[in-house]
């Protein structure tokens, strides 16, 4: 049971960074188009996230259930895993954040967009950070 939940945790993960990294990739592609170019590809950004939030409710799900059924619950938890989850905190702040751009963009508020090439990055930063702690806790 718990092989299977890792695996839905990986796949989480694969589909969360696998979005984060093609939504700037296409933003970043869209900047160098003209305007009449660049709205298609732009549109692939609020895809792109949809898809990285379905892959950290997996994580999130899965990595609660193996936190308890694989170490006996949080209390035991080293401090690597602690360190982890604040930047999967961070992590989940930002998505909302993102997610929250997109739907004011979507509704006519055209300069929230401004907000993305920041939040991007720190979504992106946190993730590999909490990578890099997660393997340092379960190694």
């Amino acid at each position: 049971m718990t092989d299977a939940m890792l695996i839905v945790h990986f796949i989480g993960l694969m589909m969360g960074a696998g979005g984060g990294l093609g939504a700037t990739v296409a933003m970043a592609h869209a900047q160098a188009l003209p305007s009449e170019q660049a709205g298609p590809i732009r549109s692939l950004g609020p895809l792109f996230a949809n898809l990285s939030v379905a892959g950290l409710v997996l994580m999130l799900a899965t990595g609660v259930a193996l936190t308890v059924f694989k170490y006996g619950g949080f209390g035991a938890m080293p401090a690597m895993f602690w360190i982890k989850m604040a930047f999967v905190a961070t992590l989940t702040i930002a998505v909302v954040l993102i997610q929250v751009t997109h739907g004011q963009v979507r509704r006519g508020n055209a300069a929230a967009a401004a907000r993305l090439p920041k939040l991007g990055p720190v979504a992106g930063i946190s993730s590999l950070l909490a990578v890099i702690f997660a393997a340092l806790a379960f190694h």
